[in-house]
């Protein structure tokens, strides 16, 4: 009888062993910190929204989304989308003499296709700026550049915005169109 049990407790063991992995393997996954997820968006502003404008804005981060011709098959789109690198830029609002004035510095690095060399966009310049309150769209006309940018987010420390641009890919010689999404900070 001594030997049909200690036989049973050796089979039990390597089970008893497993169960004992287990739960050190969920306690330490319930004890590992969460990984952070994005910080949530701020409250939108309240009041008129060209005041805030002036007070001067930083680009923080560029995200771009489209189709372009397929370099590998023609005959096909390829859909790109990515977070841009190297991003710097501002914007910058004042009345000059009565006029509306922006001035603004866009630029940095987008890749498109895995493996492709990153392209680089830059765009600035210093030109009148108008808002439409009603589409929440903000105009900057510097001749020949006109630049549209569509006010997702206005909040009092943080600015998001998307617009439509062309990209010049000097690799293929053709201007692809990219849906921007720029974050402004101050």
């Amino acid at each position: 009888m001594l030997n049909g049990s200690l036989t049973s407790m050796v089979k039990q063991a390597p089970l008893a062993a497993k169960f004992m992995a287990w739960v050190l393997v969920g306690l330490m996954l319930t004890g590992c910190p969460r990984t952070p997820g994005p910080d949530p968006l701020p409250e939108p502003a309240t009041g008129p929204f060209l005041p805030r404008l002036m007070q001067g804005w930083t680009l923080e981060a560029v995200s771009y989304e489209g189709n372009m011709p397929n370099p590998f098959d023609s005959t096909t789109m390829a859909h790109f989308k990515g977070d841009a690198d190297s991003v710097t830029g501002f914007f910058n609002f004042e009345t000059i003499n009565d006029t509306d004035v922006a001035n603004y510095h866009i630029d940095f690095l987008a890749t498109f296709l895995l493996g492709a060399t990153p392209i680089h966009y830059l765009n600035s310049g210093t030109g009148i700026y108008d808002f439409d309150s009603l589409s929440q769209v903000l105009w900057f006309y510097d001749y020949p550049d006109t630049l549209e940018f569509h006010v997702d987010l206005d909040a009092e420390t943080l600015q998001l915005w998307h617009s439509f641009a062309p990209i010049r890919d000097d690799s293929t010689g053709l201007d692809v169109v990219a849906k921007l999404n720029v974050r402004l900070i101050r």
